[in-house]
């Protein structure tokens, strides 16, 4: 028994020598593994006859998400296996993988290969061969950003076809292609001396081809013409193609409201009625569009686009529809209040559209004050939800709206039941700021769609210009933060950002955009963007050292008064 006990320790002890563990103590490794050439698969080899590839390293390593990391160029048409054996990486072709003539092949680890201690990965580890007499030597690198946002676009796909045709992305792999890295850059060496076909992709199915229409796109617009030793330098922009918009649900289960969901927003969608009395009432809300209706009988709904028909649904309403009871947002007591600020209207949203008011029916008191103060009411063109109150608000004062029964009807003739009450404070003018706005060497010849933005993107104010070289405007009473200015060059002047179309070979529309100084409270920020030198694509964020922005605006100066 004792012998077996022994025994036991012994093998215990052989085991953790012969296993590589991390050591404990000691400066920290941050040298990356090597390759000993003299024991591994020669490198840059021509004539290359296919064969398992290894590569001998200096230290312990491991494997790191291998198919993510290595990229074979060109692509191989079967799957390849990557397996670690001691120090040695062994990259093992399928039986059956036929190698193209007379190609360079690049493989590229990435970061697949790391030393066991600290993670270092092997850095520019790349294996190349050749299947003819010599080694191709020309290289390409570029930068895809997304063509919306301006953002770098990782883990995107540029790729080179020696077919020059436009259906070649759809039905054949690339005869080269790299990589994005984080900051957008990809690089391609070892081309040939040829002409060819570039095209970026997104490739959500990783089977490198444009299978998808939901996958992003982008393409240079003339052929890549790779005849020198000269680095060419690529800037593509990435975008989705706008789907075919489609109807994708359909709720009329609610009296008086047909919900429709598309694939898209349905901004551009119009809804003509059939056999309906007194109309209809749409609403778009983000990718949906609601139909508010006010008949008992059967009609139908035609949906179009640009005079094309795209469905026709037949609205059946649903017998003896009651309807809740009509309130705002927050319920008829919301204790949240409503900012009105001087010289501006105060809203209040209602969960129906509304048709009428009684102002016998409703009061506004200031303050304390026991009798109400006069108001002007108003009804906010379609969708008709919003209840406009205009009033020489008065800043710091408070008001108390009340709206008694029978004060507001809806578009289906029914009133308020209970007692609406709403406090409305009246803002202080100091606690916003002004922005004034000059957009510089515009073309004349060209129309412009310039939005200022929020942080997150969110448009705060949007106008159109054409015909000018230079555009200034005034943007009063705005909260204080930090806004975006973005100008699409709007090539159809329709007003919006259209996206591109490969298949017609159409760009997206370019973007600029530039952040503005933070605008403060009580401030005036003069702001001026040339769109000669704003930069169409916005550089990967670093990070800032803490307060090492300027509490100034550039050109921004403070009201007084606060």
């Amino acid at each position: 028994m004792l012998r077996f006990w022994c025994f036991l320790m012994l093998l215990a002890a052989l085991w953790s020598c012969a296993t590589p563990t991390p050591p404990n103590g000691g400066p920290k490794d941050e040298t990356p593994p090597r390759i000993v050439q003299e024991k591994s698969t020669p490198n840059f080899q021509t004539r290359f006859q296919k064969q398992t590839i290894e590569l001998t390293f200096d230290e312990w390593v491991q494997l790191n998400d291998v198919f993510t990391q290595v990229v074979i160029s060109p692509p191989l048409d079967s799957v390849y296996d990557v397996k670690l054996k001691g120090r040695t990486v062994r990259f093992i072709f399928d039986p059956d993988e036929a190698l193209r003539p007379n190609a360079t092949y690049t493989i590229n680890f990435g970061d697949a290969v790391k030393d066991l201690t600290e993670r270092n990965p092997a850095e520019n580890l790349r294996f190349v061969f050749s299947t003819g007499d010599y080694l191709d030597s020309l290289s390409l690198d570029g930068r895809i950003y997304d063509a919306y946002t301006g953002q770098v676009v990782e883990n995107a796909l540029f790729m080179l076809y020696d077919n020059p045709t436009d259906s070649v992305v759809y039905q054949e792999r690339p005869f080269y292609f790299g990589r994005t890295n984080k900051e957008g850059k990809f690089r391609i060496d070892n081309i040939k001396y040829a002409d060819f076909k570039g095209f970026a992709l997104k490739d959500a199915d990783l089977d490198y081809k444009y299978s998808q229409k939901i996958e992003p796109v982008g393409f240079p617009d003339t052929l890549i013409r790779m005849q020198d030793t000269t680095v060419k330098h690529l800037v593509i922009r990435l975008f989705s193609e706008e789907p075919v918009i489609r109807v994708q649900d359909v709720d009329t289960s609610r009296f008086g409201i047909v919900k429709l969901e598309f694939n898209r927003s349905p901004e551009k969608i119009e809804a003509v009625a059939e056999g309906l009395d007194g109309g209809l009432i749409p609403e778009v809300v983000k990718d949906s569009l609601r139909i508010w209706y006010n008949t008992s009988r059967e009609w139908t709904l035609y949906l179009r686009q640009d005079t094309l028909s795209l469905d026709t649904l037949v609205i059946r309403p649903k017998s003896g529809g009651k309807f809740s009871n009509l309130v705002p947002d927050g319920g008829a007591r919301s204790k949240v209040p409503v900012t009105a600020l001087p010289g501006e209207t105060a809203k209040i949203h209602f969960n129906r559209p509304l048709a009428a008011f009684d102002t016998a029916f409703i009061r506004l008191f200031q303050d304390t004050l026991p009798a109400p103060i006069s108001l002007e009411l108003a009804v906010d063109t379609v969708p008709q939800r919003d209840l406009l109150l205009s009033q020489r608000w008065k800043e710091g004062s408070s008001y108390r709206l009340e709206i008694l029964p029978g004060g507001l009807t809806d578009w289906y003739g029914n009133a308020n039941r209970d007692t609406i009450t709403r406090t409305i404070k009246g803002d202080l003018l100091k606690n916003y700021g002004n922005l004034i706005l000059t957009v510089t060497n515009l073309d004349s010849t060209t129309a412009y769609f310039i939005e200022v933005t929020t942080k997150d993107g969110t448009p705060v104010h949007t106008y159109q210009v054409r015909g000018q070289s230079a555009d200034t405007r005034s943007f009063l009473r705005m909260k204080p933060a930090d806004y975006t200015v973005r100008i699409t060059t709007d090539l159809n002047g329709n007003g919006r950002w259209d996206t591109g179309n490969y298949d017609l070979k159409r760009q997206p529309e370019p973007i600029v955009r530039q952040v503005l100084e933070q605008l403060r409270a009580n401030w005036d920020l003069e702001a001026t963007v040339d769109l000669k030198t704003v930069p169409m694509f916005e550089e990967p964020k670093k990070k800032e050292t803490e307060g090492a922005k300027g509490p100034g605006a550039a050109g921004g100066r403070n009201r007084g008064g606060g």
